[in-house]
């Protein structure tokens, strides 16, 4: 029973090995790799200088599921701790919020020169240039709009 345990436990730990460090070399052949530099908690913000790159070998389909560009990571905010040195998995990142869930918001209708503000609850986080749902703090009314980054949710446009 032992032997058949650490056999199922050796193909688990193996299934996950998804990329091996390539150590040290510069001139080792594998595909570079947006990694932190530090480990990072979640719900910070990656900024440039922690942010490196390291040299994996991958394969084609192991590497989907990870990041590819160092642009793609920087600014964006860890949904999990990420271990410095490790590839960056796409589920570990989320945009940064520009309001949280239940923030009280404005609420934006514009059309030619008629300007409508209103104040409204979120009920998802804003991410700026995602539509998104508010109800209006006075009507109760629920409006969807588009997160402008200001902060404020555009309603009624085109």
């Amino acid at each position: 029973m032992r032997r058949i345990l650490q056999a199922a436990a050796a193909s688990l730990v193996a299934s996950f090995a998804v990329v091996l460090a390539i150590s040290g070399n510069a001139h080792a052949s594998g595909l570079a790799l947006p990694v932190p530099t530090v480990t990072i908690l979640q719900g910070d913000v990656l900024a440039d200088e922690l942010v490196g790159e390291e040299r994996f070998i991958v394969n084609a389909r192991q590497v989907q599921g990870f990041f590819t560009s160092r642009d793609a990571v920087v600014g964006k905010v860890a949904r999990r701790v990420l271990p410095a040195g490790h590839a960056i998995p796409i589920n570990a990142l989320r945009e940064p919020w520009v309001f949280k869930e239940g923030d009280r918001v404005p609420i934006v209708f514009a059309f030619g020169g008629l300007n409508i503000e209103a104040t409204g609850i979120a009920l998802e986080p804003g991410i700026a240039g995602k539509l998104i749902s508010v109800r209006n703090a006075d009507t109760g009314i629920i409006v969807r709009g588009v997160v402008a980054e200001s902060g404020r949710v555009e309603v009624g446009k085109d």
